[in-house]
């Protein structure tokens, strides 16, 4: 995916097919040191299907990620720890 365009009120990406998309922000949470995660809430344009993209430290969003998913999860971020990165998990 490839951001195309970007303000307050909306968000435009040219998905991996190449077709543009649009999406209105509805919400946003910013970072918090409290929580560790920061969030947006957005709704696709054209299908109103509505979008909430979360992201923050791997420790406070492993359980948010599917649990078939959560030793691959581990494992990269570990993977990367290892090189010295800083890893964030989007949920």
């Amino acid at each position: 995916m490839r951001l195309v365009a970007r303000d307050q009120n909306n968000i435009d990406i040219r998905n991996c097919a190449g077709v543009k998309e649009s999406y209105e922000v509805l919400a946003n949470f910013p970072f918090s040191s409290e929580t560790k995660r920061m969030g947006i809430l957005l709704r696709h344009t054209l299908s109103g299907r509505l979008l909430f993209y979360l992201k923050g430290a791997e420790v406070v969003l492993r359980d948010k990620v599917k649990p078939k998913v959560r030793p691959v999860v581990d494992e990269s971020c570990q993977n990367l720890a290892r090189e010295g990165l800083r890893t964030l998990v989007i949920a």
